[in-house]
């Protein structure tokens, strides 16, 4: 049985439904990625020429850190759950 997931080299599936959200989104969060791996570490790009604000978070800066417009490092398990808090109150 296969997982539900795409591996390292393989294209993720349905790319035009992720492009249109690209093109849609008000927000970008890129979590606990190399930015390494391509189409993948594009979409802050993309989502950014599209308007969406971008934030990385990340145990350390990706490959692709310069396209965001918010970074904050550190495990996940501490940065996600702060950042959502932030976002419920906000």
């Amino acid at each position: 049985m296969r997982p539900n997931v795409v591996w390292f080299g393989e294209m993720p599936i349905g790319m035009d439904r992720i492009h249109d959200a690209l093109m849609e989104a008000d927000l970008f969060i890129s979590i606990g990625t190399s930015g390494a791996v391509y189409p993948a570490a594009g979409f802050v790009h993309e989502a950014a020429m599209h308007g969406a604000h971008t934030i990385e978070l990340n145990l350390e800066p990706s490959n692709v850190e310069s396209e965001f417009a918010e970074k904050r490092y550190g495990p996940a398990s501490v940065l996600v759950p702060q950042f959502v808090d932030e976002l419920l109150t906000n």
